[in-house]
């Protein structure tokens, strides 16, 4: 049996495989779905304490808090392209809200640092959330029509 060399060895244990995910529509199983892309960062505690697990924790919390917050708002924006006004934007806000939609974790992963210099796993994360938005992509838009 051969052996890998110590380098090879040392660049794939190295090697980054942190790929950022990005929001958009999508069918599943017959519907249109929106994927949100959410980062956010562990808590400064978490961070000092050197755990993995409060590193994790914290960070993937951080993005449930996102994902239920305005912010929803701005990423189904965001994919469209639209600019409305500070407020359509929470004429629209409400109208989201009124669809009480439940964004479900589908995944997360620790967001990786530079090449030479990652930063500690879970220390930035991202998670993808799915938005069961109802009527689709089309109702957004004629949801998004509603308030200019």
């Amino acid at each position: 049996m051969r052996y890998l060399p110590i380098p090879l060895l040392v660049f794939l244990f190295t090697c980054h495989t942190y790929t950022p995910w990005k929001s958009g529509w999508k069918q599943k199983d017959g519907s249109e779905v929106f994927y949100a892309a959410v980062s956010a960062k562990a808590s400064e505690q978490a961070i000092e304490s050197g755990s993995l697990a409060m590193r994790r924790t914290t960070c993937v919390n951080a993005t449930n808090l996102l994902s239920t917050s305005p912010k929803l708002t701005s990423i189904l924006l965001e994919n469209e392209s639209v600019e409305l006004s500070e407020t359509e934007i929470k004429d629209l806000g409400r109208l989201i809200a009124s669809h009480k939609i439940k964004p479900k974790q589908d995944s997360c992963q620790s967001e990786e640092g530079g090449f030479f210099l990652p930063s500690p796993a879970w220390e930035n994360c991202q998670c993808l959330y799915l938005i069961e938005y109802p009527g689709g992509r089309s109702q957004f838009r004629q949801d998004i029509t509603q308030v200019k």
